[in-house]
C-alpha cells in the first residue's frame, strides 16, 4: 500500500530548503526544455542517498546545476511550510554530471518566482497513485489531446471513466487501511487530466471525481463526426448551472440539507429518456455510457425508499407516460421495475415512499 505523506521528522529537511527558497529577490532562470534534465535553481538543496529525511545527505546541490532525471519517485509526498508557503511534493531520483545517483526534494522543480516545472504535476502522480497509474492518466491526456473522430472519443471519454473509477477505488482503499491519514490535495488534477472535477467531501474525508462535460464538449467540437457534440450536449443539458457532473443532475433537486428528491412528475425524466432514446436509435458510439446514464435515471425512479419532490397525482402521470411510451433504451427489467414502482405509488406510504416533500409533509 502506497502512503500519501511521509510520516519521518521533517526538521533537516525544512533547514535545508528554507535556505533554497530564501534567495526569492534572485532572477529565476528558465525550466529546461528537456523535461529529464532539472536546473537547480538555487543554493541550499542537497543530495540525499534515499528519500526523505532518512536518507543520508550526499552533498550540496549547487545553483544552477543541471541534474538528471532518472525517472523514479518516492511512494509517498513530504509535507513542509516553508518562507510562508505550503509544499507536498514528492522525492526524485536524479543522477549528476560526476554520475552520482541520490534524491531530490521535489521542490526543486520550482523557480524563484513560485512556478512549476511542467513535469511536476506527473511527478505527483506517480508518488500518489503509484507508476502505473501515473501512466495511464499520461496515456489518457495523450489521447485527450489527439483525438480526432467522434468515434476515436467515445473510446477516449470510456477511458476516462475507468480512470475516475480507479482513482475512487485507490482513495477509498487508503482510507480503509489507514483511516488517520489526511487526504492529500488533488485539486491540481485538471491539468494532468482533462476533463476531471475533483471534489472534497464536507466532511473531508474522501474524494469524489466529476467530468466537467464542457472540457468534453469543447474538444468534440474539433473532432470529425457529430456524435460526441450530441452526448455532450445532452450531458450539458442535465447540469446546466456550470456543465460539470455532480451528485444531482436537474431531474433531481438538492435541499438546504444535503439531501436529494427526485422532481419525477415535472417531465424532466421522460424528456431526458426520449432523449437518450433518439440517440440510442442512432447507434451512437456512446452506447455504453448512454445505458449507465439512464439507469441512474431509472434508478431515480425506483429506488427504495425514494422521496417525491412533486404531488401523487403529477408523478403518477408522468411514470405512467414513461410506462406507455416505445423507448427502445429501456429494458424488459427497466420497464418492470417502473411498472412496479406505478403500482406503489397508488400507495407510497405502505412502501416507504415519500411524496409531495416541497410541502413538508412526509406521506
Amino acid at each position: 500500500m502506497r502512503t500519501f505523506f511521509s510520516s519521518s521528522s521533517l526538521t533537516i529537511v525544512q533547514v535545508v530548503l528554507l535556505l533554497a527558497l530564501s534567495s526569492c529577490h534572485s532572477k529565476s532562470e528558465p525550466f529546461p526544455s528537456d523535461p529529464t534534465l532539472i536546473r537547480v535553481p538555487d543554493t541550499g538543496f542537497r543530495l540525499f542517498s534515499a528519500p526523505g529525511t532518512a536518507g543520508r545527505a550526499i552533498r550540496n546541490l549547487k545553483k544552477g546545476e543541471i541534474l538528471h532525471d532518472l525517472g523514479e519517485v518516492s511512494p509517498f509526498l513530504t509535507p513542509l511550510f516553508l518562507q510562508g508557503k505550503s509544499y507536498v511534493e514528492p522525492w526524485l531520483q536524479v543522477r549528476t554530471k560526476n554520475a552520482e545517483i541520490g534524491w531530490v526534494y521535489g521542490a526543486v522543480l520550482y523557480n524563484l518566482k513560485g512556478e512549476t516545472a511542467p513535469q511536476l504535476p506527473n511527478k505527483r502522480l506517480g508518488a500518489l497513485f503509484g507508476q502505473s497509474l501515473a501512466k495511464k492518466i499520461t496515456r489518457y491526456a495523450q489521447r485527450f489531446h489527439t483525438v480526432s473522430s467522434d468515434q476515436e472519443m467515445a473510446r477516449t471519454y470510456r477511458q476516462f471513466r475507468e480512470l475516475l473509477d480507479s482513482l475512487s477505488l485507490h482513495t477509498a482503499f487508503a482510507l480503509a487501511v489507514n483511516p488517520t491519514y489526511t487526504l492529500p490535495d488533488l485539486f491540481w488534477l485538471p491539468a494532468v487530466l482533462p476533463g476531471v472535477v475533483p471534489q472534497m467531501s464536507s466532511t473531508a474525508d474522501a474524494y469524489h471525481f466529476f467530468a466537467h462535460y464542457g472540457v468534453f464538449k469543447t474538444r468534440a467540437s474539433t473532432t470529425i463526426g457529430k456524435m460526441d457534440d450530441e452526448f455532450f450536449d445532452w450531458c450539458i443539458q442535465q447540469f446546466p448551472s456550470d456543465s460539470i457532473e455532480y451528485h444531482y443532475p436537474r431531474y433531481t433537486i438538492e435541499t438546504a440539507a444535503g439531501k436529494g428528491h427526485s422532481l419525477l412528475g415535472r417531465g424532466l425524466h421522460f424528456q431526458a429518456l426520449q432523449q437518450m432514446d433518439s440517440l440510442y436509435r442512432r447507434k451512437t458510439p456512446f452506447e455504453h455510457d448512454l445505458i449507465l446514464l439512464k439507469n441512474r435515471c431509472i434508478d431515480d425512479i425506483s429506488a427504495s425508499k425514494a422521496s417525491f419532490w412533486e404531488v401523487q397525482t403529477k408523478i403518477i402521470e408522468e411514470l405512467t407516460q414513461i410506462c406507455q411510451s416505445d423507448l427502445v433504451i429501456l429494458t424488459k427489467a427497466d420497464k418492470i421495475a417502473l411498472e412496479t414502482r406505478l403500482r406503489q405509488l397508488e400507495k407510497p406510504e405502505k412502501y416507504g415512499i415519500r411524496t409531495d416533500v416541497q410541502s413538508g409533509r412526509t406521506k
